[in-house]
């Protein structure tokens, strides 16, 4: 069957000579893999360039629900980005974002909530300018509510953040697990806020950093073989901002 999507290109590998192999977040079906002939070739009917993440799409589908991978038919851009690809404070940004959404969304079959708000996080970071050294931050922990994993983070409660089980407890955990009290309380104000609220919040670079790194364990101990992130290492250059 033919299935019309929209669709978010979160990754993209060479396949022989002229051909790619993708991994999309379309809204109707979720996480898909994708392939598609000849997209290298000088003429092709399919740009290299909308196989580039984090390019969104209306794609047209060969579809089987029982099949692993499915072909493309047609593409083209439903959202054009420009600043994304020409900044590399946006392009780092949006690489983290793809391949922390990638990652972390194991589940199969759709999820409209999850699709939603990638897109607009998508383009709220090409439309933000400047963009808010904590809009990676923010990204991480609201996300943690569209696949499951939200931490209990309610504004009138104050302490430690127990990040194996989630919660936050009035005392120190007797494991590594978790986050101290000022970085609680940071997340807790990311976890409340909306985009326009983040350059209202201060927080220095180094705090920006920790964050980061304990967000980052946060989503490995909460998703059942989730593999290290590789862009962080270049994001941590960007939270200076």
């Amino acid at each position: 069957m033919l299935l019309k999507t929209e669709s978010i290109v979160l990754k993209t590998i060479k396949h022989r000579e002229t051909s790619v192999i993708s991994n999309f977040l379309t809204r109707e079906e979720g996480n898909l893999t994708v392939f598609a002939n000849g997209v290298r070739k000088l003429k092709s009917n399919l740009p290299a360039s909308l196989f580039q993440p984090p390019v969104l799409v209306d794609a047209v589908l060969y579809f089987r629900a029982n099949k692993d991978m499915h072909r493309v038919k047609e593409l083209k851009t439903s959202f054009p980005f420009y600043n994304i690809f020409t900044h590399f404070q946006k392009m780092a940004t949006a690489q983290f974002l793809t391949e922390l959404t990638l990652k972390s969304n194991r589940e199969k079959g759709p999820n409209p909530s999850l699709f939603d708000f990638v897109k607009e996080s998508l383009i709220e970071l090409e439309k933000t300018d400047p963009l808010p050294g904590l809009f990676p931050l923010f990204f991480m922990i609201k996300l943690t509510g569209h696949i499951g994993i939200a931490p209990d983070l309610r504004i009138d409660k104050s302490g430690y953040l127990d990040m194996r089980e989630g919660v936050v407890k009035p005392d120190q955990p007797e494991h590594p697990h978790f986050m101290d009290q000022k970085n609680t309380r940071v997340l807790t104000s990311l976890f409340h806020s909306t985009a326009e609220d983040l350059n209202h919040l201060k927080v220095d670079n180094d705090q920006k950093r920790q964050l980061l790194k304990q967000l980052s364990d946060y989503f490995l101990i909460h998703i059942d073989g989730m593999k290290s992130l590789q862009s962080p290492e270049i994001l941590k250059a960007i939270l200076t901002k």
